[in-house]
């Protein structure tokens, strides 16, 4: 299975395990992002008309060395089965601000690859982040969630794309469990969080039940040098929490 990522540095993050987990699981998911830092839907939509060399091109958690390509280069670099799209964090809780280039991307994308589309639900920022609309210390993440599950329902109806991968619910799920912990800074995630994301792709793509993930061990994809992996311990219960993200958001898929 390959999945292209037309993304941004949320992206980057959800698929960082992506491989390595499904591996582990006994699956075969190779997973690429096109990826320009806070890069938003109108900006992929530019750069598809002006063939603009801005990417970075990811590999199953690897930033590959060739600097830099354009939207085309990581399309035709192998065929896809399905590709995902999703709106800056910034912007995610308003679906007016996807189209019209959504639309226009998904039309344009459609010359190079039959792959099915689906839309990535981003997740809020933790409580001492600042956002305009939704305040600081603490930031409403209830409200940004909120909007955030809307926008993305809204852009399915609109455009048409049936499926929503729920990593915002998986993310608001664990901090029931782990509090405001898993991210690195206000919103990019920690190795928590992007083994979280990780695991749910896996689950989400492949349609298992469960996984078994009991001798895995993260490794060799950490953000910086420092900050260790996940403790063998919790990931058992991120597997659960992935399991219940999707059972969240079933209904919310057009096919549903």
């Amino acid at each position: 299975m390959n999945i292209l990522c037309v993304g941004n540095s949320f992206a980057v993050d959800a698929s960082t395990y992506v491989h390595q987990v499904a591996k582990e699981a006994g699956y075969d998911i190779n997973i690429h992002v096109l990826y320009i830092p806070g890069c938003p839907i109108n900006r992929h939509w530019k750069n598809y008309l002006s063939k603009e060399k801005e990417y970075e091109f990811y590999i199953n958690g690897e930033k590959t060395p060739t600097m830099y390509c354009d939207i085309f280069e990581g399309l035709k670099y192998t065929q896809y089965d399905y590709i995902t799209f999703q709106q800056r964090s910034g912007d995610s809780g308003d679906a007016g601000t996807f189209f019209p280039e959504l639309s226009l991307l998904m039309e344009g994308i459609r010359k190079y690859s039959n792959g099915t589309y689906l839309l990535h639900k981003t997740w809020s920022y933790i409580k001492e982040f600042f956002h305009d609309k939704y305040g600081h210390d603490p930031l409403n993440q209830d409200w940004m969630d909120k909007d955030i599950k809307d926008a993305y329902i809204s852009a399915s109806q609109i455009s048409g794309i049936k499926y929503i991968i729920p990593s915002g619910e998986a993310i608001r799920l664990a901090r029931l469990v782990f509090g405001d912990n898993l991210n690195r800074d206000g919103y990019h995630l920690n190795e928590r969080g992007r083994l979280l994301a990780g695991i749910l792709f896996v689950l989400y793509f492949t349609h298992a039940k469960d996984i078994d993930l009991s001798n895995f061990v993260p490794r060799g994809y950490t953000y910086d040098d420092v900050t260790p992996g996940v403790d063998k311990s919790e990931i058992k219960t991120l597997i659960e929490i992935a399991k219940n993200a999707i059972l969240n958001n079933r209904g919310y898929n057009l096919d549903e």
